[in-house]
C-alpha cells in the first residue's frame, strides 16, 4: 500500500498542474516520473516511512529503485490509456 502512495505522489509532483512553476525550475527533476519515482522513493526508504528492514541505506536505495520502476510504469499505462494531457 505504501509504493501506491509513493507511485501517486510521483504521479502528482510530474503531471500535477498545481506544481507547473517548480516543474519549470527543476525540469529534469519534475518532468520525468521515473527520476522523480527515485529520489521520492530514496527519501521514504532513508526516512522510514517505507522500510524492507534491510537499514536505512538499503532500504533507501531498494524502495527508491522498486519506486521509480512502478512510477515509469504506472505512468506509461496512464498515459496510453488516457493520452497526455499537455497536448490536449
Amino acid at each position: 500500500m505504501v509504493f501506491v502512495a509513493l507511485v501517486g505522489l510521483t504521479l502528482i509532483l510530474v503531471r500535477g498542474t498545481i506544481f507547473r512553476s517548480l516543474q519549470r525550475r527543476w525540469p529534469a527533476f519534475l518532468q520525468c516520473s521515473q527520476c522523480c519515482g527515485m529520489w521520492v522513493g530514496l527519501a521514504a526508504g532513508a526516512s522510514g516511512v517505507a522500510t524492507l528492514d534491510r537499514g536505512r541505506v538499503w532500504d533507501a536505495v531498494l524502495v527508491g529503485g522498486a519506486t521509480s520502476v512502478l512510477a515509469m510504469a504506472t505512468d506509461a499505462v496512464l498515459l496510453k490509456l488516457l493520452g497526455d494531457p499537455s497536448e490536449g
